[in-house]
């Protein structure tokens, strides 16, 4: 499965710069981004760690906001790939099983990347600043995540009543509450608990959407 980037791509003279200043930048705007919300973040503090003059800055990204966009990309592509990783090596997997591995992913994901975690926790925290940024990637989410269910559906594991399109915009709450969870045991320091608990909301998913002697006799 190939995973494409949906919302930001810096100016082509990002591109064209060496890699290691590209690492550069970026690890700077990951630093400040993950230690200040959005609109306390500072591009004069992203310039001063990556060591670029200031007017270099506006010839690599439009804005801020532009270079935000593009770490959250970033951030979305890892999970994504995570995601895919999963659905790709569990072809034979109830869909329901295949919800759990996923969800074993993104806690691992979250642990090993903190830093981009905490970036993802504070747009969560920015309403207005979430749903601008997290409309740009729902076709993308809720497409995975309806083949999932459609996949499941023709397997016999999820109800032929069940509408892929509501179920897929319900896994997505499901992951991001997910995100929550992870947060708030603190991400390395994930409990045995909070892992019980996404395990649970699966659980939930299944007895309401697994296919039932019912389904096939209506």
């Amino acid at each position: 499965m190939v995973i494409k980037r949906v919302i930001a791509i810096p100016k082509e003279t990002f591109f064209n710069l060496p890699l290691e200043k590209r690492e550069r930048i970026i690890e700077a705007a990951i630093d400040e981004f993950s230690r200040n919300d959005y609109r306390e973040a500072k591009i004069n503090e992203i310039v001063r760690l990556s060591s670029i003059p200031k007017g270099s800055f506006y010839q690599y990204f439009e804005d801020k906001k532009d270079l935000f966009k593009y770490v959250i990309d970033l951030l979305y592509e890892k999970k994504m790939e995570a995601i895919s990783n999963v659905m790709n090596s569990a072809v034979n997997t109830s869909a329901f099983q295949v919800l759990r591995l996923m969800a074993e992913a993104a806690i691992e994901m979250a642990e090993e990347n903190p830093r981009l975690s905490k970036i993802g926790d504070r747009l969560m925290a920015d309403p207005a600043l979430m749903r601008e940024v997290f409309e740009d990637y729902r076709p993308s989410s809720d497409g995975l995540m309806e083949g999932l269910v459609r996949q499941g559906i023709e397997r016999g594991d999820i109800a032929p009543w069940v509408d892929p399109s509501l179920a897929a915009r319900l896994i997505t709450a499901f992951l991001l509450a997910l995100g929550d969870a992870v947060r708030e045991s603190g991400y390395g320091n994930l409990t045995e608990e909070a892992r019980k608990k996404f395990y649970s909301m699966v659980d939930i998913l299944e007895k309401g959407m697994r296919r039932r002697e019912q389904d096939d006799r209506s």
